[in-house]
């Protein structure tokens, strides 16, 4: 597969950055998971040299926000010592070691709203990006 080093701005369509690798260049291989696949397809059609703003809408970038993803979980679901605030990340493990990362979406007592959506779902983005070297 094809590497790259680029510099890109990812952001909110409301304009705030969700991330960056201005200052330190990404080097990547289309496929590593270092980006998004919506993001690598960007990478694919910029131009060499230039610096490129591609709008995705949505659909085009992470997809919609699904309810199957919305988790209801008790209290006694997260560490005694785990300070619990609206929007925090927080990393879940399975029994096989896997990782998911879900946003807390709402507390009501002991019940906890875990959203594992992407946690840019339903959201139109803007991926400013500029194409330094094809490795």
């Amino acid at each position: 597969m094809a590497s790259y080093k680029i510099h890109y701005k990812l952001s909110h369509a409301n304009g705030a950055l969700v991330d960056e690798a201005w200052d330190e260049p990404l080097i990547f291989e289309i496929g590593d998971g270092q980006l998004d696949p919506c993001l690598e397809r960007c990478v694919l059609d910029g131009k060499l040299g230039q610096l490129q703003t591609f709008l995705l809408s949505a659909s085009e970038a992470f997809g919609g926000s699904h309810d199957e993803a919305f988790q209801v979980m008790q209290r006694s679901d997260f560490p005694d010592d785990m300070k619990l605030v609206l929007d925090a990340a927080v990393e879940f493990k399975t029994l096989i070691g896997d990782s998911y990362v879900g946003c807390i979406d709402s507390i009501k007592g002991d019940e906890i709203k875990v959203n594992f959506n992407h946690p840019l779902a339903g959201a139109d983005v803007s991926f400013q990006v500029e194409i330094l070297e094809k490795l």
